[in-house]
């Protein structure tokens, strides 16, 4: 800094010759040396201080990268990519419960989680008048391929059904009936819908035709394997959305609403608002 100083007085003595020779007035040689040794000697000073921390408040919001960004980027890239809200696969690190009503199970709750965008694991229960114990039926989605605006793959569960009704009556099934589902799903979705179809096959216990009914009243099961399918809507966000459910041909229906929760997912937090709508916050302020 002192080698500085004297560099800067050197050569306002040589701009001080040089205004002299110009003939300028003595003011404004004074001023023109004042003003080259003030930007000499700041610029100095600005090369000689030490850089400054930059403060936590700046620190970009994303904060400290996650341990499987550090880990895989390439699979933190793929798992944090733009995805619309899926009625049959859940987001990796999401956990979703639901609760439902519809035929014939009159009601019903669950759970489910995703994992890496293609797995999704759950289980669906209800217990109704007439059971010793909560009837459970589990439930498994494959996702083939998932993107912003279609998405197939592949869904298992069952259908709960009621308890069977003791009585003499032969018109009454007496065994307890049971459907599983194993189905190819293909949907499509815009903003805040998504919908699709559907088609595979069913394997339900229903009644032998091949055997009469027994002397009490009861039915002898069978289990039957058919081509079955069904259509499906839902509308939502990410985060929650209302489901409607079809399958043929042993009817099943029902609305669901579902509530979807980040555990460890990869994506930003958010996405409670529906996609498409406008709200006064994001229109452009008037420039006059």
């Amino acid at each position: 800094m002192v080698e500085m100083h004297h560099v800067v007085i050197a050569w306002s003595r040589r701009i001080a010759a040089v205004l002299r020779l110009a003939r300028c007035s003595p003011s404004r040689r004074c001023a023109t040396i004042v003003a080259f040794a003030t930007f000499a000697l700041a610029h100095a000073s600005a090369r000689a201080e030490p850089p400054q921390p930059v403060p936590a408040s700046s620190v970009s919001a994303a904060g400290p990268p996650t341990p499987m960004q550090a880990r895989s980027p390439r699979l933190h890239r793929y798992l944090s990519r733009e995805l619309a809200g899926s009625a049959r696969f859940l987001d990796h690190g999401v956990v979703a419960v639901s609760a439902a009503g519809g035929y014939p199970h009159r009601y019903r709750t669950g759970a489910a989680i995703g994992l890496l965008d293609h797995l999704t694991i759950g289980a669906q229960v209800h217990w109704l008048p007439g059971q010793s114990r909560p009837r459970v039926a589990p439930q498994l989605a494959i996702a083939f391929y998932r993107w912003r605006a279609f998405e197939m793959g592949a869904v298992y569960d069952r259908t709960l059904y009621p308890p069977p009704v003791r009585d003499l009556d032969p018109g009454t099934l007496s065994f307890q009936r049971d459907a599983h589902w194993a189905l190819a799903a293909f949907a499509v979705s815009q903003a805040w819908l998504s919908g699709g179809f559907e088609v595979g096959t069913v394997i339900a216990r229903v009644r032998d035709p091949s055997r009469d009914d027994a002397d009490d009243g009861s039915n002898f099961a069978a289990w039957r394997v058919e081509a079955g399918g069904g259509v499906f809507l839902r509308a939502g966000t990410r985060r929650w959305g209302f489901t409607a459910n079809m399958r043929a041909p042993w009817v099943a229906a029902e609305l669901a609403f579902d509530l979807r929760f980040g555990a460890f997912e990869q994506r930003p937090r958010g996405g409670w608002r529906p996609r498409g709508f406008a709200a006064d916050r994001d229109r452009r302020a008037p420039t006059r």
